[in-house]
């Protein structure tokens, strides 16, 4: 192998980042290609983006990265979105001395594969039952009392133009503020579709997107709009009109 970095991608984390799901194949890929350096990485949601990782290893001191997807199946929409995020790396970084970035093939297309799902077969697998938990519960049945939704874009695009560090850095001055869930709750979503404008974030009741919507933006927004309830006019996204207009005070009025 003449890689000396690995980053193995999943489409989102789906609610779990995938670190902990590869984490015992990684161990064991580590173990039989010493001087080769693992990494997880997702398109969209929570866990670290691919762009974060590619930093990762351009801070590591790679020459050589592979990149290859996790899942099982070969997905073309999703391939397509991982070749356009690192092209969109690759781009923005020029004149960088970057390492030589390769995407692997299909996991579907290695002889292997068919070994893998033989071993499945093979172990027979556990019995289904009807002890599992329910679909619904009482603890789900009100709304949050929150006073607000922040709603904060995922999606391959945005994940690429850095909404992963908005999160976290959202999360970090509610935290400072002393600001839950049941004052500002924060939902990280899947495309919200206006890309060209990434970072976004939508505020709701208020009816507030803002477009670019980068980590040195957040503190001004929470303390701004999130605290003192005026929006920051000067990062409203660019919106089709659709007769609602934002007040000063942050509340939607219809014309």
């Amino acid at each position: 192998m003449s890689v000396d970095w690995v980053i193995v991608t999943a489409p989102t984390d789906r609610g779990a980042i995938p670190t902990d799901e590869l984490a015992p194949a990684l161990r064991t890929l580590a173990a039989r290609t010493p001087g080769v350096e693992f990494r997880t990485a997702v398109l969209g949601g929570d866990g670290r983006s691919v762009t974060e990782a590619l930093d990762d290893a351009v801070v590591g001191g790679a020459r050589e990265v592979l990149v290859v997807s996790g899942q099982t199946l070969a997905d073309r929409s999703m391939d397509a979105w991982f070749r356009r995020v690192i092209g969109h790396w690759l781009r923005t970084r020029a004149d960088e001395d970057l390492p030589a970035v390769r995407i692997g093939a299909s996991l579907c297309e290695v002889d292997a594969y068919a070994d893998v799902l033989a071993a499945a077969v093979d172990a027979g697998g556990a019995a289904a039952s009807t002890t599992t938990a329910p679909l619904v519960s009482p603890l789900w049945e009100q709304i949050p009392g929150f006073a607000r939704h922040v709603l904060v874009c995922r999606g391959p695009r945005c994940s690429a133009q850095g909404s992963g560090e908005s999160v976290s850095a959202l999360k970090a001055e509610l935290d400072a503020h002393g600001l839950g869930d049941d004052d500002v709750l924060v939902t990280v979503t899947g495309c919200l579709f206006p890309c060209a404008q990434a970072p976004v974030m939508a505020v709701y009741p208020d009816n507030v997107w803002y477009h670019g919507a980068t980590a040195d933006r957040v503190g001004r927004i929470v303390d701004e709009h999130l605290r003192g309830g005026a929006p920051v006019t000067a990062w409203l996204g660019e919106r089709a009109d659709s007769g609602a207009h934002v007040s000063e005070s942050g509340c939607a009025a219809q014309m």
